[in-house]
């Protein structure tokens, strides 16, 4: 017994002492952790503060959320200034902010207590969130419907994109830079901006396959020593499948180096002319100029049989307007990315 009972005694003392031995190592840490919390803090208002210092606006002086003015005169600073003031960062895109400086004055003619938890864009829709009365959410919500047709990026008319699994509001010209474009020549190929030589490619491989049996994303495999840039991730590159010139890339690969083709890329070998835009850019059933589907390929999709020229012609019709009011041909036009098929015609 007594040995048993000193046994547990030593236990007890040596946890204590063990306990004893971790607490200045647990105050060290936790002087640490509050030492870069500290200075954190601190760099991030020294950034505010020089984001501001030459700035004209009219809450530059504005400390607390009660003395925040919102009248006719409020900036894109007031706006950044208002998140700032809630404890949010401001996650749109500068073609937004007039739009959401409009909503939040509607919102103060209306009682609105400036209190806001976020101001973000999301599944292409501007959120704000904030009281949830209702005559104020009707507002947010006629806004949050406004921003569908407002192009992020410069405020212009825009429309709903889809690009790498994220959608987004952007007009026609913004969209194009976003796509990004690839061009070839007998050395090599040129990718947003960078050039890259044929006999240094050693692999290629795809992934991301959608419910239409097409890969979204090609990866392209470089030797170790080709020079190294900010598109290139451990010696690979992805590129996206709505690139301008995807197609003819792989139509390329495909015919000139056999050790990178394969039963898919070989499919890119013929391309044919879209009745919807005119241009020589049909691979695999879709227009990678105007990126509608074919008639063809809709009904393969829909597993539809039925297809009367009348069908067929209100099909490819409906898509042609879109495609002009998208001002598709005008961009199109100016950039010659694709061949104009000469017998081309707008229904």
């Amino acid at each position: 017994m007594v040995s048993k009972e000193m046994s547990k005694e030593q236990q007890e003392e040596e946890v204590e002492n063990l306990m004893d031995d971790f607490h200045p190592i647990t105050e060290s840490n936790t002087a640490e952790i509050n030492r870069l919390s500290s200075q954190i803090y601190y760099k991030e208002k020294s950034q505010k503060e020089d984001f501001y210092k030459d700035a004209d606006f009219v809450n530059k002086d504005c400390k607390s959320l009660d003395d925040f003015i919102i009248n006719a005169d409020i900036n894109a600073f007031d706006l950044r200034k208002l998140a700032d003031l809630n404890g949010i960062a401001l996650q749109i895109s500068e073609g937004w902010y007039p739009l959401t400086i409009e909503l939040i004055r509607k919102l103060h003619d209306n009682g609105w207590d400036k209190r806001v938890h976020c101001i973000k864009s999301k599944y292409a829709l501007l959120e704000f969130y904030a009281s949830n009365e209702d005559h104020l959410y009707k507002i947010i919500w006629d806004y949050g419907y406004r921003s569908q047709t407002v192009c992020e990026t410069c405020g212009e008319k825009g429309e709903m994109r889809s690009y790498s699994g994220w959608d987004y509001i952007d007009c026609r010209k913004h969209y194009l830079e976003k796509r990004r474009k690839i061009t070839i020549d007998n050395e090599g190929f040129t990718y947003n901006g960078f050039y890259y030589y044929w006999n240094t490619i050693i692999d290629r491989s795809f992934e991301n396959l959608d419910f239409n049996g097409k890969y979204r994303t090609l990866i392209i495999e470089f030797k170790k020593d080709t020079v190294q840039n900010e598109d290139l991730i451990y010696g690979k590159l992805y590129i996206s499948k709505n690139a301008i010139g995807f197609g003819n890339f792989l139509n390329y690969l495909s015919k000139n180096f056999f050790r990178l083709a394969n039963s898919y890329v070989t499919k890119f070998e013929n391309v044919e002319f879209c009745e919807i835009c005119g241009y020589k850019a049909v691979y695999l059933d879709e227009c990678e100029c105007c990126e509608y589907t074919t008639r063809q390929g809709y009904l393969k999709r829909w597993s539809e049989e039925k297809n009367s020229e009348e069908e067929k012609f209100q099909y490819i019709k409906d898509r042609q307007i879109w495609w002009i009011e998208d001002e598709g041909e005008i961009y199109e036009t100016k950039q010659k990315n694709y061949i104009k098929n000469p017998d081309y015609k707008v229904l």
